[in-house]
């Protein structure tokens, strides 16, 4: 009889996620079963057999939490639970593991990128050192010393700072989980709005407060997208929403370009209706290079670097994997019920 551990990866009938897991040299404590359709049938058959689960999109419903006898423990690929029955795992006192991803966590780092810049005023400092301005303004160069400095001497306006602002996360899923972390560390105060609200107990771990989607437009200085492209997120910040945020707020669209109306969002920055935008994916891409958003004081555009070094899945599924094997080694793997 084989010792190694039976692992049931949800996620095998989509994607290839179950063929990198396979790959990964840190598989080799497991035997892998996984679905070959994504049915509840197929995952109900398999059930039986697991001891444990390795889930990441794919959803994992009550009743193969109950069919599968032998399970011991649950983990995400992910943070976001909402994909697994935990009620079901709590009634069967299996633990559920969480994992932050560097695949999501890279985006998180984008979005808190595009915070400073607009906050710090990033792309007019940079310019204004490039550009040598000092000569213009009748300022010669001095030795600097601790206290003989010469702080913002381009004398750029509303340099400010994160802490005590307001983020309003358009999509609290596993990357805007990981923004509100990094929100968290700037102080920040942390507001989201998505379709179906977080339990409790998930709102208290990020510091998250549920608001409606107007309510959350007009109050958040910034407003942070975070969402795939759908029929029904499509254009869903155009004119009429940009009207209803404050005239200090900033947008930052870390999900895909076609959630916001470029032109609307063109016009509400130059006549002074949002504070400024942080951008790093667009309806077009590369964006068109008469864009009405380029050459804009109050935009810092990013030509979509936001999926960082591309290692994630290196890292990734050994992270999730060794938490698993980590559990029957004796360790809780960091799991939480």
């Amino acid at each position: 009889m084989s010792d190694k551990i039976r692992l049931l990866v949800t996620d095998g009938a989509s994607g290839r996620f179950l063929s990198r897991v396979k790959a990964n040299p840190a598989s080799a404590p497991f035997e892998i079963i996984a679905p070959e359709s994504a049915e509840e049938d197929a995952l109900l058959a398999l059930a039986p057999e697991a001891e444990a689960v390795l889930c990441y999109k794919a959803a994992l419903p009550a009743s193969v939490i109950h069919a599968a006898t032998k399970l011991r423990y649950i983990q995400k690929h992910g943070l976001n639970c909402k994909n697994i029955a935990v009620e079901a795992a709590r009634e069967r006192g299996v633990p559920v593991g969480t994992q932050s991803l560097m695949r999501n966590a890279t985006v998180a780092e984008q979005a808190l990128t595009l915070m400073l810049c607009c906050e710090r005023k990033t792309i007019p400092g940079q310019k204004a050192v490039e550009a040598g301005v000092y000569r213009e303004m009748g300022i010669e160069p001095v030795a600097t010393s601790q206290w003989n400095i010469r702080p913002n001497w381009p004398e750029i306006e509303g340099v400010a700072e994160l802490f005590g602002k307001s983020a309003g996360i358009i999509g609290l899923g596993d990357i805007g989980m990981d923004i509100a972390r990094r929100c968290a560390a700037f102080d920040m105060e942390i507001f989201y709005y998505q379709r179906t609200r977080h339990e409790p107990d998930v709102e208290a771990e990020y510091r998250a407060t549920y608001l409606d989607f107007d309510d959350l437009l007009a109050r958040v200085d910034y407003l942070v997208l975070v969402l795939p492209h759908t029929a029904e997120s499509e254009g869903m910040i155009g004119a009429e929403q940009l009207a209803r945020m404050k005239e200090t707020a900033t947008l930052i669209n870390v999900g895909r370009g076609a959630l916001v109306d470029e032109a609307a969002l063109a016009r509400a920055l130059e006549q002074g209706e949002i504070a400024m935008a942080g951008l790093d994916v667009y309806q077009y891409e590369p964006l068109p290079y008469d864009s009405p958003l380029i050459g804009l004081p109050n935009a810092v555009l990013l030509p979509h670097t936001g999926g960082g070094s591309n290692r994630q899945w290196d890292v990734d599924i050994p992270a999730s994997l060794g938490k698993i094997a980590a559990f029957f080694g004796g360790d809780d793997g960091g799991g939480k019920s």
